[in-house]
């Protein structure tokens, strides 16, 4: 067995490929010799839903360690053909765009010049594309999510079946590749296997027995103008708009994926929000929208939200692993009443619940018969809180599985009646074990939100939540003890009252700080201090207003924790994972100076934020 390992890491010497240059072997268990029949992988027995055939997934990350879906194929490779070395990860600085580079391409180092290896990769591909009694073409490429390979000067890509194999790079039409100097170049001595994204994550059916559904496509052609500027958010119970994987909102399941590379915009989601709950059909201006996303196949994806396919993107959550992530964002609504969702990079399922809405503004005459008609605000008051901590539960801390109602009227100002929702910071300090933290209204039949715990960082998410009577309930669903706070930003009446102001939205955000680019603040957090941007008397945002809403983004720095900003008392913003994009939406109240203080302990960490709408 140890000589079997040896020589399976000295094949791709053997075989003209520089250990500098060669793919990285991943260790597999060794079987023992061949049978005389060449043998073909086993599988479970299939039903008639397959996975849709591979798109074109370029690489574009640096992250070459092995991922699970290309481990468990060179394990089947080894255990069906014998210990050949099999190559996944390569160094990103070595060479050009290789898949190897994300840890889903493999080598199979076996070559077309000895006869019983060249049969068995024969086999290997003779069964890998082969035609299923149900007449799916390559049906055990499509369950791998094999996204292309190379062999024997051939090319075969699984997001083009039916062309089969074609040449490779003129290997069977230029005589001078012929020669064993180019047996490499030409894959005569190994065969390539690049995976997709779902592939290489092993959430395709050969490895979980249930086929993904197919990739999420928009129609073509532009979509329609966005509306005009909202007033007031109307907190409602969440609604759900879309359940992608079981095809809730859309005309079947699909799987939010990345765009393909020649058709930017084409892998947005487009999903119907008007008409839907406590959503009027009519006179919907933007929503806030809960996105959660679950199953990301690639390192970290971003899902971004906007209004139509000419609008900015907006980001709202990054999903960590392949378990459940989710942030509230508000977009304007396209005037055909829908919103688009879009994903960076992989494919992911997603969920999104309205859980607010904004009205178009009421024009009306102005003084001046001449001038333009004024925009005023058509219901609803907003009524911003200096950032004012309303509950501290780290003294009794949340026990695994119990439900914890909490009464918030009364306090911080908070009306017994006549309230609409609530806009606050939910923020747990480290557990013991990773888990979540469910939020509901009033009651627990409807969620509002989540927020995953971390064993070392406090974790921070933004909530808007609808209750008319102050109350909100937390739900503890993991296995350790949480310490909650809850942090006051806003709370919204049903009605006019004194005191209130009113939100303007934004037909698009506002970009007003970059730290990449020496917008607002010139580079990433070098201290522990607070730097202060001053934000009205811009473009954007009017001198003299009482608050901004924020959509925030904070590239982790050198630790985790959280990022804080206020003007009237520091709120606790959003997560910050080290080397990541975390992203939040919050209202912030002003000062007279209009400045606001940004602070994190996690140095280097860099912050985008983009004005979504603003009170006075």
């Amino acid at each position: 067995m140890a000589g079997a390992t040896v020589l399976g890491l000295l094949l791709p010497i053997m075989f003209g490929v520089p250990m500098s240059q060669a793919s990285t072997p991943v260790s597999a268990s060794m079987s023992a010799a061949a049978p005389a029949a060449i043998p073909v992988p086993t599988s479970r027995t299939f039903g008639v839903a397959i996975d849709a055939p591979a798109d074109y997934q370029a690489q574009t990350l640096c992250t070459p360690a092995p991922k699970p879906g290309a481990k468990k194929l060179a394990t089947l490779l080894v255990s069906t053909y014998g210990p050949y070395s099999v190559g996944i990860a390569r160094d990103c600085s070595i060479g050009a765009t290789s898949e190897h580079k994300e840890g889903r391409a493999l080598d199979w180092m076996i070559t077309s010049k000895i006869a019983s290896q060249n049969a068995k990769a024969e086999a290997f591909l003779s069964w890998l594309l082969a035609t299923d009694a149900n007449g799916n073409e390559a049906a055990m490429a499509r369950r791998l999510g094999v996204m292309y390979i190379g062999w024997k000067n051939q090319f075969w890509a699984g997001y083009e079946i039916g062309r089969g194999w074609t040449d490779l790079k003129g290997c069977t039409t230029d005589p001078a590749k012929k020669a064993s100097s180019y047996d490499t170049f030409c894959h005569r001595n190994h065969v390539h296997i690049s995976l997709t994204w779902d592939g290489a994550a092993a959430l395709t059916s050969f490895w979980t027995g249930v086929a993904l559904a197919p990739a999420c496509r928009a129609g073509w052609g532009g979509g329609a103008p966005a509306s005009e500027g909202g007033t007031d958010l109307i907190p409602v119970t969440p609604v759900r708009v879309l359940t992608s994987s079981s095809g809730l909102g859309l005309d079947a399941p699909c799987r939010l994926a990345a765009s393909p590379s020649w058709s930017p915009g084409r892998g947005d989601l487009v999903v119907p929000v008007v008409g839907r709950g406590e959503v009027p059909a009519d006179g919907v201006a933007a929503v806030a929208v809960r996105v959660s996303v679950v199953r990301g196949s690639a390192p970290l994806p971003t899902i971004s939200v906007r209004s139509t396919d000419t609008s900015p993107y907006l980001p709202v959550t990054t999903a960590l692993s392949t378990a459940a992530y989710s942030s509230t964002v508000v977009v304007p609504v396209a005037r055909d009443g829908t919103i688009r969702l879009a994903i960076d990079r992989g494919a992911a399922d997603v969920i999104a619940d309205v859980v607010g809405w904004a009205p178009t503004p009421d024009p009306v005459p102005a003084p001046d018969p001449s001038a333009p008609a004024a925009l005023v605000a058509a219901s609803g008051t907003t009524h911003l809180v200096r950032a004012t901590v309303v509950y501290d539960g780290t003294a009794t801390p949340l026990a695994p599985g119990e439900t914890r109602a909490i009464n918030l009227a009364g306090v911080a100002g908070i009306p017994p009646s006549g309230l609409a929702g609530l806009a606050v910071s939910l923020t747990v300090d480290p557990t013991t074990t990773v888990d979540s933290i469910g939020v509901y209204g009033s009651t627990t039949r409807t969620s509002v939100g989540m927020l995953r715990t971390s064993t070392s960082a406090v974790r921070v998410t933004q909530l808007l939540v609808p209750t008319s009577t102050g109350v909100l309930t937390l739900r503890n669903m993991g296995a350790s003890a949480a310490p909650v706070r809850l942090v006051l930003n806003a709370w919204f009446s049903d009605a006019a009252t004194g005191g209130g102001r009113h939100l303007t939205l934004r037909t698009s955000p506002a970009r007003v700080v970059d730290s990449t680019r020496a917008v607002g603040l010139a580079g990433p957090v070098l201290n522990g201090l607070s730097r202060l941007v001053t934000l009205t008397g811009s473009a954007y945002v009017p001198a003299g207003v009482r608050g901004v809403l924020l959509a925030v983004s904070a590239y982790g720095g050198s630790t985790d924790g959280i990022l804080s900003i206020g003007s009237s008392g520091m709120i606790p913003v959003l997560s910050l994972t080290r080397g990541q994009w975390t992203y939040e939406t919050v209202f912030v109240p002003l000062s007279s100076s209009g400045r606001v203080a940004v602070r994190t302990a996690s140095l280097g960490t860099q912050v985008r934020m983009s004005v979504v709408g603003f009170v006075a």
